[in-house]
């Protein structure tokens, strides 16, 4: 679900009246590539916005050209995917944490978010 800051706006309360998690950058969740706007190439890239605790992986650009906006989210999201397997810790927090839970970031629907890897790593039955 795509977080908003529109005046009055609030989440909508799940199945048993919980409020989603907000899983985006500044939670242990967030992706810490970030889709950005550039003056180069097509326009867009991805790139690493990782805070103090999260280490960049060693061999990876600072900066990812992308082919579009699209192409940029689905890469920020492959990407998370292959951060979040290399720390075991943080998987076993999600399955932990996140299971059952609507989840909710600032990515505009229907682009491809990193929502959808954290759905899949929290309800692994359901994902099959």
């Amino acid at each position: 679900m795509q977080r908003r800051r529109t005046k009055g706006w609030s989440a909508p309360l799940d199945a048993e009246d919980r409020k989603p998690t907000y899983v985006g950058r500044g939670t242990p969740f967030g992706n810490p590539w970030a889709v950005t706007r550039t003056t180069i190439g097509t326009g867009w890239a991805v790139q690493w916005a990782g805070h103090a605790n999260q280490h960049k992986p060693s061999g990876v650009n600072d900066s990812i050209p992308a082919n579009d906006q699209r192409d940029a989210h689905a890469l920020a999201v492959e990407m998370y995917g292959t951060w979040v397997h290399a720390h075991p810790a943080l998987l076993d927090r999600i399955r932990r944490d996140l299971v059952g839970r609507d989840l909710m970031c600032w990515c505009a629907e229907p682009l491809p978010c990193h929502v959808d890897t954290l759905l899949t790593l929290a309800n692994p039955k359901e994902a099959s």
